[in-house]
């Protein structure tokens, strides 16, 4: 069985520096990374009339793509184990259900890294919305990686 370190990603430089802590961590713990970039689902009315099931999954592709640019040459370069997985819903959510499930799974999620904050503009408090609530579910031990003094 694999011990896995789950890396919430959305590009922002929060996230990078947390990948770049949870590269160092999983290289002298031989941890498997998992870098989940989590899209909104536009299940929206509005959405749904004007855009076919197709038209929104290219587009959260296209944004998946966009948020991991350069991500896989970094782990690749850092020779750890890896895989990347684009999620769709609410961030919380989906982080969430994600170690819950990798329970009964071959890479069990032992630990989160994940920024302080992400790309969020609306929120300006020490940590994001995502973060504080995932610390607040309690499915594993997270490690915050505070963001730069400015």
């Amino acid at each position: 069985m694999a011990k896995t370190i789950l890396v919430p990603f959305d590009g922002s430089p929060n996230a990078v520096k947390a990948l770049d802590w949870a590269i160092s961590l999983a290289k002298v713990s031989s941890f498997k990374i998992l870098l989940l970039n989590v899209q909104p689902s536009f299940r929206t009315v509005h959405a749904k009339t004007f855009f076919n099931k197709s038209d929104l999954e290219e587009y959260q592709q296209q944004l998946f793509k966009e948020a991991t640019e350069g991500v896989e040459d970094k782990l690749k370069a850092a020779g750890v184990t890896y895989n990347l997985k684009l999620d769709i819903g609410d961030p919380k959510e989906r982080i969430v259900d994600e170690v819950r499930n990798s329970a009964q799974g071959e890479d069990r999620i032992e630990l989160i890294v994940m920024g302080s904050r992400g790309t969020n503009p609306v929120f300006s408090g020490v940590l994001g919305s995502v973060s504080y609530a995932i610390i607040n579910a309690g499915v594993c031990p997270v490690t915050i990686i505070p963001q730069e003094k400015k």
